[in-house]
């Protein structure tokens, strides 16, 4: 016999899943395969650190309010 207590907390990794695609409009990052956890969980994204990383892959991209909002911020100069 099992004795009761909690079961489930544990963090789960995924290696070397495939991004296809992005949505900036929605904040999605569409991957191929399996993601563990609930719907509407968190999940952490990170490059894959067991294989090099192919040549020409851009820098991942910055959170789409914070530039719109450097973007829309008023520049200050001297006008005198």
């Amino acid at each position: 016999k099992k004795m009761a207590g909690h079961m489930g907390a544990a963090k789960v990794t995924t290696q070397n899943l495939q991004v296809v695609k992005t949505d900036l409009d929605r904040g999605l990052i569409m991957i191929k395969g399996a993601v563990p956890g609930s719907k509407g969980g968190w999940v952490t994204v990170k490059d894959a650190v067991k294989k090099p990383l192919p040549d020409g892959v851009p820098f991942p991209a910055a959170i789409k309010v914070a530039e719109a909002a450097a973007d829309s911020a008023p520049v200050q100069g001297d006008d005198a």
